[in-house]
This record gives C-alpha cells, structure tokens and sequence, in this order.
C-alpha cells in the first residue's frame, strides 16, 4: 500500500474495493530473484545434532509401531468381513416360521 500511495507502483482499484498491480508493474519496481530459491532452514548447530537425531529415531519407532497396529486392525477387519460372507452366504438351518406351525418343511401358507 506504501508503494501504490507514494506513486512508486501503479494499481487500479476495482469495483469491489481491490487493488489490482499488473506483475509487469510488480517486476519493474522490484526485479524477479534469478536462480532457484532455497528453502528456509533453521539454524542448526553442531550441538543440536544428537537431540535431533534421538527424535528422529523416536519418531520412527512411532511411525514403525503404528504401522504394525494398521496392519492388525486392517487384518482383523478382513476376517470380520470374511465370516460375515460366510454367514450370509450358508442358509439357516432352522426351519421357518410356517414349517414349525404345520410340522412340514417346504410348504407355504398358502398351499
């Protein structure tokens, strides 16, 4: 906003209240960087190391831990779904309500 008040940068406002800088305006005040940028990385010292290092072993053992407890989930849930197939797949064996009354298997209650 300094920029565009002092006249350093040339931008219309819109409609709705927004300002609007053409990057070609953008580029000529201030030049693109050249090369690539370099990620922002926090100042580690030597003596940061061996700290850093347990955690990073902690947090793989932690990750390592709650892949086994997926895989056990994941492995109990496949059986589950296997013995529900099982389930619905074998007929009961216990005859049906009409059967029971009339003392016959097969009939209906209409025949």
């Amino acid at each position: 906003m300094k920029a565009i008040k002092t006249g350093r940068v040339s931008a219309e406002k819109s409609d709705n209240g927004e300002w609007r800088i053409e990057p070609v305006e953008l580029f000529r005040v201030w030049p693109p960087v050249n090369g690539v940028q370099q990620p922002l990385q926090p100042n580690i010292t030597g003596s940061d190391t061996p700290g850093l290092q347990a955690e990073n072993r902690l947090l793989r053992e932690q990750v390592a831990e709650l892949r086994e407890e997926r895989n056990a989930w994941r492995e109990q849930a496949q059986r589950l779904a296997l013995t529900d197939q099982r389930a619905v797949s074998q007929p009961s064996s216990r005859p049906g309500f009409w059967s029971r009354l009339f003392g016959r298997q097969g009939d209906s209650p209409s025949g």
